[in-house]
């Protein structure tokens, strides 16, 4: 088993946690639809967190759901020149300054549509 399968199979079992928790909170009988957003910088292929959330949904009310991704990137930016990044690349090849990064590293459940 690759690593990569092992780091989006954890991914996808915490989103299920999440997704059943608020199941349990709203006594449904089946949950429809899952969203979530993760941050770029987690380094998920939403393909295989899709395949691996479809595994670990078996058997249960969020068996069949659909797991819907949005990605949003880090804002990457250098401290010194104000130069902005795509990806991290460590120092900034401008002028030589320090880059700060907000965000890219978040997950959480934006919507979750449930049968009740």
């Amino acid at each position: 088993m690759s690593l990569d399968f092992v780091h989006e199979m954890s991914f996808a079992s915490a989103i299920l946690d999440a997704v059943m928790k608020v199941a349990r909170e709203n006594n449904a009988k089946r949950v429809k639809s899952v969203h979530v957003v993760i941050g770029n910088l987690l380094m998920l292929n939403p393909e295989q967190l899709k395949f691996c959330y479809d595994v670990v949904t078996k058997g249960t009310i969020a068996e069949n759901s659909k797991l819907e991704i949005e990605v949003v990137k880090a804002k990457i930016e250098c401290t010194n020149c104000g130069k902005v990044f795509d990806e991290y690349v460590g120092i900034c090849d401008e002028c030589g300054g320090i880059l700060k990064v907000e965000g890219g590293k978040e997950m959480f459940l934006k919507k979750v549509e449930m049968e009740v």
